[in-house]
């Protein structure tokens, strides 16, 4: 057993001052500190970091010069602890549009990965981004691979390793596509799309469980034409967001909890290789990206995913909104974690996973747990 102490505990919405975490692999309790003397337990003394349940990236294409595009063991492995160093202890790396073959690769290296120890976060499976979205809202995904039609077969076949799916509903206008993705529990998500308002809400009642970057790569807010955010507002879909100030203005940031909530917000990153590396050229999605004071773009001026880390984002959200540390954890931790029914993560509850972060005043990652195992 491992006992935190001389930190400052999140449970859930609370922020629990004098209290130590006890845990082994998973979370035992929350105690006072004057109840933990004669604990038989390894004690790590803390000089006053949070200790936050481990965050939750469902939308992440890579980092440190890494891309899970490249589909080998070690950039899994790699991956993996580029997320730890971030606070990050559970994530699910995002494909692009691609070649099939390269998809395919992409897929069979994250359920290797499934399938053995990681050096840090704990892969929970692919976030299949593409190939089945619209030319017109492609991003930056390659035209040139674009599908047009959704192959539930080849989807069926690698469902075990598929945790998130982004589509197009304009391309699944049955709805078939979606209820053979909920079927195999895969959580499809609406992306990269012309849909608007009456189209995503069919979509999201028919069962799609989640938007992909909102407002980004879909149809904007107008008074007359709602678009997806209209239908997230209407609706109880859960909603990711690139706080990175460059997706979208972080002065947007304190309407949007209004609009569509704190609990259904989910923060993400959609980094690419070059998070937590310098400015300068990177490969991504089959081409040349500029990183230039953070932000990717490609040649056209395309912003092409993000230089941004999950630790990072909650920083930007808590700053341009003020709202309490223990809320915006939670839309990176508790809220990923509840969409993809990861029921032991996302919180420091008794009995759940002791995947734990422990981050300084400025939320930079001091310590990283990963089922009880310090791997930062």
């Amino acid at each position: 057993m491992k006992l935190l102490t001389g930190g400052r505990v999140i449970e859930g919405k609370t922020l629990r001052e004098g209290h130590a975490l006890l845990f082994s692999d998973r979370v035992l309790s929350c105690i006072p500190e004057d109840a933990a003397d004669g604990i038989d337990a390894e004690r790590i003394h803390l000089n006053g970091e949070y200790v936050c349940p481990g965050l939750v990236d469902i939308h992440v294409h890579g980092a440190r010069g890494i891309d899970i595009m490249d589909a080998t063991d070690e950039a899994v492995d790699n991956l993996s602890l580029a997320m730890a160093r971030n606070g990050t202890t559970a994530f699910a790396p995002a494909s692009v549009t691609a070649p099939m073959p390269e998809l395919e690769a992409a897929v069979e290296a994250v359920r290797r990965g499934m399938r053995r120890s990681l050096p840090g976060a704990a892969l929970i499976g692919i976030h299949l981004e593409g190939p089945w979205i619209e030319p017109e809202m492609k991003g930056a995904h390659p035209p040139e691979w674009i599908l047009a039609k959704p192959d539930a077969e080849w989807v069926a076949e690698r469902a075990d390793a598929i945790r998130i799916l982004t589509y197009s509903p304009m391309l699944d206008p049955d709805h078939a596509f979606l209820r053979h993705l909920l079927e195999l529990g895969i959580v499809p998500s609406l992306g990269h799309t012309t849909a608007d308002f009456d189209a995503a809400r069919s979509a999201i009642e028919a069962g799609a469980r989640s938007i992909t970057h909102l407002f980004n790569a879909q149809m904007g807010l107008h008074h007359r034409r709602p678009g997806m955010i209209g239908a997230a507002a209407v609706t109880e879909v859960m909603c990711e967001l690139i706080a990175d100030g460059h997706h979208i203005r972080s002065e947007l940031f304190e309407p949007l909890c209004r609009l569509i909530g704190t609990d259904r917000l989910i923060l993400i990153t959609d980094a690419i290789r070059s998070a937590g590396l310098p400015d300068g050229e990177y490969d991504f999605a089959g081409g040349r990206v500029r990183v230039e004071d953070g932000l990717p773009v490609q040649p056209d001026g395309t912003i092409a995913g993000s230089s941004l880390a999950l630790n990072r984002a909650v920083q930007n959200f808590r700053l341009a909104t003020g709202r309490p540390l223990p809320e915006v954890i939670g839309m990176a931790a508790r809220n990923p974690a509840r969409l993809l029914g990861l029921t032991r993560k996302g919180s420091l509850d008794p009995g759940s996973d002791a995947d734990i972060v422990c981050l300084d005043e400025d939320l930079n990652v001091a310590m990283t747990f990963v089922g009880g195992r310090r791997v930062v």
